[in-house]
């Protein structure tokens, strides 16, 4: 039986750039849009402090959606490593340093948790498609193939005993 071929496959979406401008976008419009309306609609004291509430509490909820889309990555895999793409250069993540990989939006969203802090922290996100609940039978298989590599990588991996003597 012949072995595998260590190729790499694309997790990302192509579109992840436009995807996030406009969810910057949407998420900027919809907070101003909100805080007009509870600015519009002030007539005394109580209402004002009413509506500086809630904006606080809708922008601290648009706060955390931001910075969701603010971790949002392209990433690749292969049988050893995780390759998150980035500008200037990409990170290489071994595998037995993943954690876990979970959904984490009906949207397709993947978040991906590390053992060990790594340059992006200790997770980070992808998201597949950007039509994600249509192929979500053929992205979710692809991410199944990630958990079973990530799994034998974890395998593999070598546990050296804290009070070990190092030569």
């Amino acid at each position: 039986m012949l072995a595998e071929k260590n190729r790499i496959r694309n997790l990302s979406t192509r579109w992840l750039t436009p995807f996030k401008i406009a969810l910057f976008v949407i998420y900027s419009v919809l907070f101003l849009g909100i805080v007009w309306s509870f600015v519009d609609d002030v007539h005394n004291i109580s209402d004002w402090f009413s509506g500086i509430m809630m904006a606080g509490v809708y922008g601290y909820l648009f706060y955390h959606l931001m910075l969701v889309t603010t971790k949002l990555y392209r990433v690749e895999f292969d049988q050893e490593y995780l390759y998150v793409l980035l500008r200037k250069q990409d990170i290489l993540i071994p595998l037995e340093n993943i954690e876990s990989i979970e959904i984490a939006t009906l949207g397709g969203v993947y978040k991906v948790n590390l053992f060990h802090k790594d340059q992006l922290g200790d997770h980070f996100y992808f998201k597949l498609s950007l039509f994600y609940p249509i192929n979500a039978k053929s992205k979710d298989a692809l991410v199944n193939v990630l958990r079973k590599y990530v799994v034998q990588a974890r395998g593999k991996r070598q546990e050296i005993m804290p009070n070990a003597l190092h030569s």
